[in-house]
């Protein structure tokens, strides 16, 4: 399904104002025709990040009949604790679900929706999963790959014949309730690595970032640097601490780069391709990431995904995403 990108609409807010998009794309290399059983999104929300709900971080996948998506947003601190909110939901006409995270309905339409908050920390890599746990059953879940916490979002039942994910899908970045003002934009900083899954022996993939659309573009601070297997994606000025981040006019340090590697080690120089920056010589730290080959055949997979692969954006709902997914 090819669905032009929309803007988010802020109109129910009044003096809000949309704060616009990211698009990003993912890819997995010989996905068996028959599709996967399990996929793993890694997933980093970074300290910087504006802690109140307003900022969806998610990737999309597709099955060979229907689709979902399953992510991160951030939420208020409580209790002196950060507060992370995990989303998993199919947009499948006549799924059902019978999990207390879950509610029948998706984004205005038809499917079933998960979500559920849970103590979490920026900073540390979350492996958000999607697994087949029956013949027509999914479940997700996010794990702190630093602390190996795991926390359950849902389950639901596609319908039968639903088939499996497909290996190629996009994400985004989303302001799903809108800003006061492109000058003001609550601070977006996330790390979308390259997902793996273990079927067929192990496959890795990766993820990089394509476009800012909708509102504020141009306007938002924007910056995304590809390298290795993922994306360091930058969008937004208020920071978590409430601090003012500046616009950036050099490229940031290469996102997430491994513990023994300097973020300055000599290595190609970066391409700038507008407000994204191609970094071939710095990666992501995505342990068991394949070969560069492998990559190589990731990132032509991710030129077929681009703003089609945004279908779901069409039935978002700006207001849906505060509550339960």
């Amino acid at each position: 399904m090819t669905v032009t990108p929309q803007s988010a609409s802020a109109s129910a807010a009044g003096h809000l104002v949309g704060g616009g998009n990211v698009s990003v794309g993912w890819s997995i290399p010989h996905t068996p025709a028959s599709g996967l059983t399990n996929i793993t999104f890694p997933l980093t929300v970074n300290r910087a990040t504006a802690h109140e709900a307003g900022v969806y971080f998610a990737q999309q996948y597709s099955f060979a009949h229907g689709a979902g998506y399953t992510g991160l947003q951030p939420r208020s601190n409580s209790g002196g604790r950060e507060r992370l909110h995990g989303v998993f939901s199919t947009f499948t006409a006549g799924a059902s679900t019978t999990d207390a995270n879950c509610h029948l309905g998706a984004d205005n339409g038809p499917g079933v929706s998960c979500g559920v908050d849970f103590d979490g920390v920026y900073g540390h890599r979350y492996a958000i999963t999607v697994t087949r746990t029956g013949t027509d059953t999914w479940t997700g879940k996010a794990t702190d790959t630093v602390t190996g916490a795991s926390t359950h979002i849902g389950t639901y039942s596609q319908p039968a014949g639903s088939g499996n994910i497909q290996g190629s899908q996009g994400g985004f970045v989303e302001y799903y309730a809108g800003v006061p003002s492109c000058s003001t934009m609550p601070r977006a900083d996330a790390v979308f690595g390259g997902p793996t899954t273990t079927d067929a022996g192990g496959l890795s993939g990766g993820t990089k970032a394509n476009y800012e659309y909708g509102d504020c573009v141009g306007r938002s601070n924007y910056h995304a640097v590809n390298g290795g297997t993922g994306t360091h994606v930058t969008r937004g000025y208020v920071s978590g601490s409430g601090s003012r981040v500046t616009s950036r006019t050099t490229p940031p340090p290469s996102p997430s780069p491994a513990p023994h590697t300097s973020p300055n080690s000599v290595g190609p120089a970066p391409q700038s391709k507008g407000s994204v920056t191609v970094s071939p010589g710095h990666g992501l730290a995505e342990t068991g990431s394949g070969p560069a080959a492998q990559i190589a055949g990731a990132a032509a997979g991710l030129l077929a995904v681009g703003a089609g692969a945004l279908w779901a954006t069409r039935r978002r709902s700006r207001l849906r995403h505060t509550s339960n997914g």
